[in-house]
């Protein structure tokens, strides 16, 4: 009888070890899907803004027309 008795405590043990893995794996799954929105939404803002380069070119040729009114001319 104590095999028994020590079999079943045993099967009890493991679905509780089972129960926690997979709260786990949910908990790892939520994150993973939430970080996934949050980069699907960071690309989509990137998407919509103008190329960094384009920006930077025309502040350069804005800065670079005007005259710097600290240097003598």
């Amino acid at each position: 009888m104590e095999a028994g008795s020590s079999n079943s405590s045993g099967q009890l043990s493991g679905r509780v070890v089972d129960t926690r893995g997979k709260h786990r794996i949910q908990a790892e799954l939520k994150r993973l899907e939430q970080e996934a929105r949050f980069l699907e939404e960071e690309l989509e803002q990137l998407e919509k803004m103008d190329n960094a380069s384009a920006s930077c070119k025309e502040f350069l040729d804005s800065v670079e027309s005007k005259p710097d009114p600290l240097l003598p001319e």
